[in-house]
């Protein structure tokens, strides 16, 4: 009598059906229908993607609100006007100081006249 591992037996079977399912799916890859298809189903998606973005842009733009490509535009103008800020600063002897008054005390209680 012989025992019998179930662990080898699932071992051996997931092995055929690996196998089995990559040649099957190796199959139907190579095939022109399958290219036409994933071509298509890439083509419809891109174009869905595009009807999206145009509807966002135009909702947006009913709304008086921006677009995602006019915040970016305001955000690349800051960061190029912040760097030319910076030069100057730099051109200036550094970042003005502060002056070096006492902060005022963060407490509930109001300021007692000092007199």
């Amino acid at each position: 009598m012989t025992s019998t591992d179930p662990a080898a037996m699932f071992r051996d079977m997931l092995g055929e059906w690996e196998k089995l399912a990559n040649s099957l799916g190796g199959g139907v890859a190579k095939s022109d229908e399958f290219s036409r298809l994933m071509h298509g189903a890439t083509a419809a998606q891109m174009n869905t993607q595009e009807a999206i973005s145009g509807m966002m842009t135009r909702a947006l733009a009913a709304a008086n609100m921006p677009s995602r490509t006019e915040i970016e535009d305001l955000s690349a103008r800051l960061a190029r006007m912040e760097a030319t800020l910076g030069r100057i600063e730099d051109q200036l002897g550094g970042s003005p100081e502060r002056a070096n008054r006492p902060k005022p005390s963060r407490t509930r209680k109001p300021p007692t006249a000092k007199g």
